[in-house]
C-alpha cells in the first residue's frame, strides 16, 4: 500500500498554478454613474485584504471624489507616445506585465489606443494581461458594447464608435 499522498496544501498550490486569471467588468448605463469610483473603492478593499493590486489606468474625468480614491493605490507610470507632434499617454503594458501584480485596474475598456501602442484597443490589452495570468478589473458603458450599440442608438440617438 502506498502511503505517499500529496498534502492538501500541495494540491491547492497545483490548482492555483493552473487557475486562469479572472475578469471583473463594471457595466454602467451612462458616463458618470460611478463605475470608476466603485472600481477604486473595491480596489482599496482588496488592498486591505492583502491583495497585490495596482492601477494600470484610471480616467477620473476631473471628478475630485474619484481622483481622491486613486491615492493609496500603486499606479504604474503611463507610457508616453509621440504622435503627429503631440505627446499621448497610454497604459504601459510592459511595465504591468513585468510587475506581475495579482490584480490590475484598467478603466475605459472600449478605448482605442494611440498609434504605436502595443495593441490597437484596450480590450486587447486586457486580454493580454489575462493571458499573462493577471486578474483585471475594468469598466465599460453599455453603449460601448457592440451587440447593444444599435439599441442604445435608437433610444438615445447617440452612436459611439468605440465598441467592444
Amino acid at each position: 500500500m502506498n502511503n505517499h499522498r500529496p498534502s492538501p496544501e500541495s494540491l491547492l498550490a497545483k490548482l492555483k498554478e493552473g487557475e486562469r486569471a479572472r475578469l471583473r467588468v463594471y457595466i454602467g448605463a451612462a458616463p458618470g454613474v460611478g463605475k470608476t469610483y466603485q472600481m477604486l473603492e473595491d480596489a482599496h478593499q482588496l488592498k486591505r485584504q492583502g491583495m497585490d493590486i495596482i492601477i494600470g489606468i484610471i480616467e477620473a474625468h476631473g471628478r475630485a471624489d474619484t481622483s481622491a480614491l486613486i491615492g493609496g493605490l500603486e499606479r504604474v507610470p503611463m507610457r508616453r507616445i509621440e504622435y503627429r507632434g503631440v505627446t499621448l499617454e497610454e497604459m504601459d503594458m510592459d511595465a504591468i506585465i513585468a510587475h506581475r501584480p495579482a490584480i490590475v485596474v484598467v478603466d475605459e475598456l472600449a478605448h482605442t489606443n494611440a498609434p504605436g501602442s502595443k495593441n490597437r484597443k484596450r480590450y486587447e490589452d486586457v486580454l493580454e494581461l489575462l493571458d499573462a495570468g493577471i486578474n483585471v478589473i475594468t469598466a465599460v458603458n453599455v453603449q460601448h458594447i457592440e451587440s447593444l450599440n444599435d439599441a442604445v442608438a435608437r433610444t438615445t440617438t447617440v452612436r459611439v464608435r468605440e465598441t467592444v
